[in-house]
């Protein structure tokens, strides 16, 4: 019997020498520290695009000033425009046409019809007042000569 080997024996090497299912080989330390490191490359990347919009920020806010310039540069040659047109369809002098005040046609024909009534008022022939004291005789009790000497005394 010395020959036989006992079945505990060789059991418990069968155990240790060869493990049940398939081995895990997986190194977690390993994959923990890539898996951080592209966590932190994510974060980076995020904070550079984060970086980038507010790089932007000022450029959209300059063109957004720009367009708004641009818009209201527009409107005001648009109404030059249509002073200058009105002031040609009534017949307003160019030096008038600063007077044309509106933003629409409506307001600057307004504008014009009492601008060109103005001028019509203003060029319309002023009668003298008449003197009321001509032809009357004067009240002084002075003669003539008296007013020829005073007349004379005073150019000598």
């Amino acid at each position: 019997m010395s020959d036989e080997l006992e079945p505990t024996e060789v059991v418990q090497e069968a155990e240790i020498a060869e493990p049940h299912g398939e081995v895990d080989t997986t190194d977690w330390k390993a994959e923990a520290r890539k898996w951080e490191k592209r966590a932190k490359d994510s974060r980076e990347a995020a904070e550079k695009w984060s970086e980038y919009e507010k790089s932007l920020k000022p450029e959209q806010e300059r063109l957004a000033e720009e367009l708004a310039a641009a818009r209201s540069e527009a409107e005001n040659a648009r109404t030059a425009l249509m002073r200058h047109e009105i002031a040609a369809e009534k017949g307003i002098p160019a030096d008038a046409v600063k007077l044309l005040v509106g933003s629409t046609r409506e307001e600057l024909e307004e504008a014009a019809d009492v601008l060109l009534a103005l001028v019509a008022e203003q060029s319309k022939p002023k009668t003298p007042k008449p003197d009321l004291s001509q032809g009357k005789p004067a009240k002084s009790n002075a003669t003539t000569a008296d007013a020829f000497a005073a007349a004379i005394g005073d150019l000598l």
